[in-house]
């Protein structure tokens, strides 16, 4: 141990020494020797803080005083590649290639080009080729990890877990491996496969927190919201210091309406890890359902203060305002939120129910327009837009709405809980009649809707005949 340290404290003082020596040659303008190894390690640390200026110039300098290195020539092409200058990279090594065609690391950086340049297929090819080169185990997992990202890249998921599979097998503390896997089966939209897979992994290594962890989300993914709780327990139980364990099952506890336990697991969360915004969101967010307005606030500003940047939370304070009838602060809010995320349509659709509420009418209709063309797919905007309407404009308009909606939206059955009750209010009962036949046709159970909302709707005899044919 203590020859380890000597040894790391010699290497740091011979990097320190390099590093001082080619910063004084720069300074002075004068030409000092530095070997091979020592321009490599100068690279990499200029490489790593993104200094790409200083890189070049030790890039330039070592191959003057090593123009046959191909080490360092393989070096520049790594510089060229994450300068985004891959063709020329590719050039490089293309004629390296020629007089080393033996150069496993060659092709590695080969493929990582390709891979940059998205040609995958040849990205995966060169991959194999170095694999076939090298013999410590160690250097194919290098390898292997990479060919798996490209089958990902591929879509070719099956490929990716297979190669994944194998290497646990070598290797079944490899965590990387772990939740690589998981990730495949869910890109795959395999949730059953992952089950099946880490409750096998998980029987042969039973205390692999990581994999406990992973069938958790994947019991999430299949809805069996108990059993993730379970293996969320387990992976706590292995490493009671596992913070994402914690978190993801204070939103499981969440999703099944348990919000007191979720905020105590969410807040647990923080005895391991720095507190962050979206903790304090999703605990505000269960405070919230809890019908507790103030302590949401409380978590959603404690979020912001945290992260100026977090839109949920800016749009939760935007809700609990408007909750409470401070609609200036919920307006000022939200559009903070919508500021940070032009193109969410909820925080759009918060947006227009404040105006509404404020009886601005024409800035509503915009915000709900808005919805509408981001989220297609929205089935309630035609009732609230329409709704907004037909209080504060015309009952025809609002009528011409929702025809608008449901000529984009034929199959949204909600559309007719109110345009059936609006057009007996404007004595088309007839027509009113075919439309509540549609509606009963395909979906009985808004019939109660509809009465909620217009009980007069039983003044009518033959919309009452309909009913109760239906």
């Amino acid at each position: 141990m203590e020859e380890d340290f000597n040894q790391y404290s010699e290497e740091e003082e011979d990097f320190t020494e390099s590093l001082n020596r080619f910063e004084q040659m720069l300074q002075k303008n004068e030409h000092y020797f530095f070997d091979v190894e020592e321009f490599e390690i100068l690279i990499d640390h200029y490489l790593e803080k993104t200094d790409t200026n200083t890189a070049k110039k030790v890039i330039d300098i070592s191959l003057e005083q090593h123009p046959s290195s191909t080490t360092l020539k393989l070096k520049k092409a790594q510089f060229l590649a994450a300068i985004h200058q891959p063709n020329k990279a590719l050039e490089i090594i293309n004629a390296i290639e020629l007089f080393e065609p033996f150069n496993a690391e060659l092709f590695s950086i080969k493929a990582s080009i390709h891979s940059q340049l998205r040609q995958h297929n040849k990205a995966i090819e060169n991959y194999y080729r170095a694999l076939k080169l090298v013999n410590d185990n160690a250097e194919k997992v290098n390898i292997l990890i990479p060919i798996a990202f490209e089958y990902e890249n591929l879509n070719q998921f099956d490929k990716a877990i297979e190669i994944l599979k194998d290497l646990l097998l070598e290797n079944p503390e490899n965590e990387t491996v772990i939740y690589e896997l998981a990730f495949c089966y869910n890109l795959n939209d395999d949730t059953v496969g992952s089950i099946k897979f880490f409750n096998e992994f998980i029987n042969a290594h039973p205390y692999s927190y990581s994999s406990w962890y992973n069938l958790g989300t994947a019991y999430n993914g299949a809805e069996l919201y108990e059993k993730a709780i379970d293996a969320y327990d387990y992976a706590i139980a292995i490493k009671e210091d596992f913070a994402s364990a914690y978190f993801n099952k204070a939103n499981t506890l969440a999703l099944i309406e348990e919000y007191e336990k979720a905020i105590n697991t969410y807040q647990e969360t923080f005895l391991y890890e720095e507190p962050d915004a979206t903790t304090y969101y999703y605990i505000g967010e269960c405070y919230e359902k809890l019908g507790d307005p103030k302590s949401a606030l409380t978590n959603y500003n404690k979020a912001v203060k945290l992260d100026p940047y977090h839109a949920d939370a800016w749009a939760g304070l935007a809700v609990i305002n408007d909750d409470e009838d401070k609609s200036q602060s919920a307006i000022y809010f939200i559009n903070k939120a919508i500021a940070l995320d032009k193109n969410n349509s909820e925080y759009w659709y918060i947006k227009g129910d404040i105006l509404a509420k404020m009886e601005l009418v024409d800035e509503a209709i915009i915000s709900y327009d808005k919805v509408i063309l981001l989220d297609e797919e929205n089935e309630d905007i035609w009732i609230d837009k329409a709704e907004v309407v037909k209080n504060y404009e015309n009952i025809e308009h609002a009528i011409l709405i929702l025809l608008e909606g449901l000529k984009k939206q034929p199959k949204n059955y909600l559309i007719y809980t109110r345009l059936v009750p609006y057009l007996l209010m404007k004595g088309k009962v007839d027509e009113a009649g075919q439309n509540l036949i549609i509606m009963l046709t395909y979906n009985k159970i808004l019939l109660s809707d509809i009465i909620e909302y217009y009980p007069e709707i039983i003044n009518f005899p033959k919309i009452c005949d309909i009913i109760e044919t239906f």
